[in-house]
């Protein structure tokens, strides 16, 4: 029997963001009344163009960068590809590259590509709180390293990396550092200034914005071999008829993280404490996998011993949740995340992760409490 979408709380906005109505509402002229190419000569490209170099200068002020810093892309996925193989393209005399363990796959399997034109790829252990080994790091690096990538805050667990820290250790050995942003825009406070970063993507969807566009972060100076190739857009890095809606979508979203952070932040991390609080009520030994690590304030990740997670929610179909990221959550293996953090594969398939926004609500936390806690409950006793 199919849930009414009225009686569903959804609890994955890690996964994606509904569009913000004020962002829709914007982007809709370009769609109809305004359908001109951004690379036309006439009075309606030049106009779009306008349009576009104005959500260029959105995005770069939600990030503390220069506009002429922002490629716009479709996505976080094509803004990784074009960090990772962009940058070890024109570093022909270094040819290894760090990544963390519990990066998204669109980093991970990018970064595995590159061994096929001889680059080594050397995985960065973290530690069980799912926070990089900076130890480690620092004795990896060397001469012959191009790039280190490592996520600013995970999609499953909500982890924040010292990325800073990370940066001063890369930069000392003279390699660039990339950071898969995604989830942080509109959940903490970015500036890639401060934080040393050369590359970093990002994605509208995570932030209210419209899927199918996103940016990827290039510090001025950072050298890039586009990897698209055409009528030499984004200033030669991204080729393709620009996205004029979207880009104006993104560019709004932007504004509008940027407007109401404090308050998003404030809201979400009161939400996460009621729904944990509601779970211990009723399953005492359910345990937040990254234990006392800073996180983003919307996300946790539960493990609930002796319930499998896919389990979990076929029994609680009400509440939407995940067991991972969303671009692999029809894949049946266990987190690779939460492996990497020391979790048994057993345990990784015990954990479900949970995301707030804006649309959350108080009684909302109750009411997942109640189905979740009576799922795992129901689980244990078929197992």
């Amino acid at each position: 029997m199919e849930v009414e979408v009225s009686e569903l709380v959804y609890l994955d906005y890690n996964a994606t963001t509904p569009l913000a109505p004020e962002v829709l509402e914007l982007m809709i002229p370009w769609m109809i009344e305004k359908p001109w190419n951004a690379a036309s000569a006439h009075v309606g490209g030049r106009i779009a163009l306008g349009a576009v170099e104005t959500a260029r200068g959105e995005v770069a002020d939600l990030i503390g960068a220069r506009p002429k810093e922002i490629v716009f892309t479709s996505g976080s996925t094509e803004a990784n590809n074009l960090a990772i193989r962009g940058s070890l393209d024109t570093a022909t005399d270094r040819r290894r590259v760090l990544v963390a363990a519990t990066e998204h796959k669109a980093v991970l399997e990018t970064a595995e590509a590159l061994t096929a034109s001889g680059v080594k790829v050397e995985m960065l252990p973290v530690h069980r709180d799912g926070l990089v080994d900076l130890e480690y790091l620092s004795t990896a690096l060397g001469g012959d390293v191009a790039l280190v990538s490592v996520m600013l805050a995970n999609n499953e667990t909500g982890v924040i990396q010292p990325i800073d820290q990370i940066a001063r250790l890369a930069h000392h050995s003279g390699a660039l550092v990339h950071s898969d942003a995604t989830q942080a825009p509109g959940r903490m406070q970015i500036d890639v200034q401060e934080l040393g970063l050369d590359l970093a993507s990002f994605s509208a969807h995570k932030f209210y914005g419209p899927k199918g566009v996103g940016a990827l972060y290039v510090r001025r100076g950072v050298s890039l071999s586009p990897q698209q190739l055409g009528g030499g857009h984004e200033a030669g890095l991204r080729s393709g008829t620009t996205n004029v809606p979207g880009v104006v979508g993104m560019g709004a979203a932007s504004t509008l993280a940027q407007q109401n952070l404090a308050k998003s932040v404030e809201q979400s991390q009161r939400l996460i404490d009621l729904l944990i609080g509601c779970i211990n009520e009723k399953l005492p030994g359910a345990e937040v996998v990254t234990g006392t690590a800073k996180r983003l304030p919307n996300t946790v990740n539960l493990r609930f011993p002796g319930a499998d997670g896919e389990a979990v929610m076929v029994n609680a179909p009400n509440v939407l949740m995940s067991t991972g990221s969303a671009c692999t959550s029809r894949v049946p293996d266990a987190s690779h995340v939460l492996q990497a953090m020391g979790r048994s594969q057993e345990e990784a398939y015990e954990c479900l992760r949970f995301s707030v926004g804006r649309e959350t609500t108080a009684e909302e936390m109750s009411v997942a409490a109640d189905c979740v806690a009576s799922a795992v409950e129901r689980v244990r006793e078929l197992s």
